[in-house]
C-alpha cells in the first residue's frame, strides 16, 4: 500500500488547521524543554556533552498530544506501506513520515493562507529536526563528553559549521526547516503521491544534521588526538574583560528566557496566585483579577499563531537582556539570592522610574504596550488606556519575579 493511502486512513480525519498547529507548537516546547539536559542542548551551541535521548516516553507524547493515538496502533499501519523497502530506516520511520505527512496537510490546505501553511509547515518539520538532533547526539556521543572539552570543540570548528553563525541548536533546527521548504523538496511535499521519490526526500533532511555531527565528532576524535583541550581551572573560567570570574555563576539572559518560554507552555506552570500576590503588592494600583486576567489573555493570544508568539516573547527576550545589563552595569549579580530584595529594587529602579536617557528600556515598554492593547482588542475585552501604565508595570514585575524565583 502507498504512504498517502495509510497515513489518510489512520490520521487523515484530523484538521489541519490553525489549532491543530498550536497544539504542535506546545508539543515543540515541550519536547525540547523537558529538562535541564535538552534546554542546555537546544539553549547553546555545545554539543556532546549533554545526556540526551529520544526515548518511548516522547514518541507516546508526540502521539497523544497530537492525535489521541498510541504508537503501536501507529506502526502497525506503518508495517503495511509496501512502496518504501523495509530496510531504508530512515524513510520507513514512523515518526519521519508522520511529519512529512503533516506538512503536506497544512502546505494543502486552502482555508490557509501561504505565509500560514509555510509557518505551520515549518512547525511540523521543526520537530523531525529536534528529534533527529538528539537521536544523533546521543548515538555519536555515546558517553557524554565534558563541557571543558565541548567548549573547546565549538572553538575549533571553522565557519563551513552552520552552527558558527547561529546562536544555537534551536535555532539550527529551524533555519534547517525554513532552507527545507525553500528546496526541490516542497513540491514533493504538495504532492505527496511519488512514494519512490519520498525515501529520498526524507532522507536528505535527516542527512543535512546527519553530516554535520559527523563532522562535529570527527573534529571531536582530532582534537583529543592532539589533546588539545581549553585547561581551566576548575570551574573558574575568563571573560571577555580578562576578569576571573566562577562559571558556575555566569547565567546568560538565555538562560532566563529558556525558562519564562518553558513556563508559558501552560497557563497552569506560567500563571502563579503567589507571584500574582508579590506582584500586586508592588504595584498596588493593580488588582490580582486584572493581572491574572491579563496573563491568562497573552497564553491564549501567543497560541493562535507564531507570529503572535514571536511578537510577545521577543519583547520579553528584550526586556530580560535589558534587565540583566542593567544589573551588571551596577556591578549587581542576578543568580545571586543573597541579594534577591536588592535586585528586585534595582531592576524595579529601571523599570518605573526611567526616562528619555534609558531608550532601551523605554522602546520596550512602548512595544510592550501596542501589544497589550492589541491582544484586549483581539479578544473584546473591556481596557481603558488609563491604567495601561500600570497593567504593563505589573506584568513586567511578574516577569521579573518568574525568572528570579525560577532560577533561585
Amino acid at each position: 500500500m502507498k504512504v498517502k493511502d495509510i497515513l489518510d486512513s489512520l490520521i487523515g480525519e484530523y484538521e489541519y488547521d490553525t489549532r491543530f498547529y498550536r497544539t504542535i507548537v506546545k508539543n515543540n516546547i515541550e519536547f525540547i524543554s523537558l529538562d535541564s539536559e535538552r534546554r542546555n542542548l537546544f539553549g547553546g551551541r555545545l554539543i556532546g556533552c549533554y545526556y540526551v535521548k529520544y526515548t518511548a516516553y516522547d514518541k507516546d507524547l508526540f502521539y497523544s498530544n497530537l492525535f489521541d493515538l498510541n504508537y503501536d496502533i501507529v506502526t502497525s499501519e506503518i508495517n503495511k506501506i509496501t512502496t518504501i523497502p523495509k530496510n531504508f530506516k530512515v524513510a520507513r520511520d514512523d515518526i519521519n513520515l508522520i511529519c512529512f505527512y503533516i506538512a503536506h496537510r497544512f502546505l494543502t490546505n486552502k482555508d490557509l493562507t501561504k505565509e500560514q501553511q509555510f509557518e505551520y509547515a515549518k512547525e511540523i518539520l521543526n520537530y523531525f529536526n529536534y528529534r533527529t538532533l538528539v537521536l544523533l547526539s546521543s548515538n555519536y556521543f555515546i558517553y557524554p563528553i565534558s563541557e571543558e572539552k565541548a567548549v573547546t570543540l565549538i572553538e575549533k570548528l571553522s565557519n563551513k559549521y552552520l552552527i558558527k553563525k547561529l546562536k544555537n541548536w534551536h535555532e539550527y533546527c529551524n533555519y534547517r526547516s525554513e532552507e527545507y521548504l525553500n528546496s526541490k523538496y516542497k513540491e514533493l511535499l504538495v504532492k505527496f503521491n511519488q512514494d519512490d521519490e519520498l525515501p529520498n526526500a526524507i532522507s536528505d533532511l535527516y542527512n543535512r544534521t546527519k553530516e554535520a555531527i559527523k563532522n562535529i565528532y570527527r573534529e571531536l576524535l582530532n582534537m583529543l588526538e592532539n589533546d588539545d583541550i581549553i585547561k581551566s581551572n576548575k570551574s573558574v573560567i575568563e571573560d571577555i574583560e580578562g576578569e576571573l570570574v566562577l562559571a558556575e555563576k555566569i547565567l546568560t539572559p538565555e538562560t532566563y528566557i529558556d525558562r519564562l518560554e518553558s513556563a508559558l507552555v501552560d497557563k497552569s506552570i506560567f500563571i502563579k496566585p503567589s507571584y500574582i500576590d508579590v506582584t500586586v503588592s508592588i504595584i498596588d494600583s493593580v488588582s490580582k483579577k486584572q493581572l491574572e486576567e491579563l496573563l491568562n489573555l497573552i497564553v491564549d493570544y501567543i497560541y493562535i499563531d507564531k507570529s503572535k508568539y514571536n511578537e510577545i516573547v521577543n519583547i520579553f527576550k528584550d526586556y530580560i537582556v535589558n534587565i540583566i545589563e542593567y544589573l551588571r552595569n551596577r556591578n549587581k549579580d542576578i543568580a545571586s539570592s543573597n541579594d534577591i530584595i536588592d535586585i528586585i529594587n534595582t531592576i524595579l529602579g529601571n523599570l518605573l522610574y526611567a526616562r528619555g536617557t534609558e531608550l532601551t528600556i523605554t522602546k520596550i515598554k512602548e512595544n510592550m504596550d501596542k501589544e497589550i492593547k492589541r491582544i484586549y482588542k483581539h479578544f473584546k475585552v473591556k481596557f481603558s488606556n488609563k491604567t495601561l501604565n500600570n497593567i504593563r508595570n505589573a506584568l513586567f514585575v511578574y516577569i521579573t519575579l518568574r525568572i528570579l524565583i525560577e532560577s533561585n
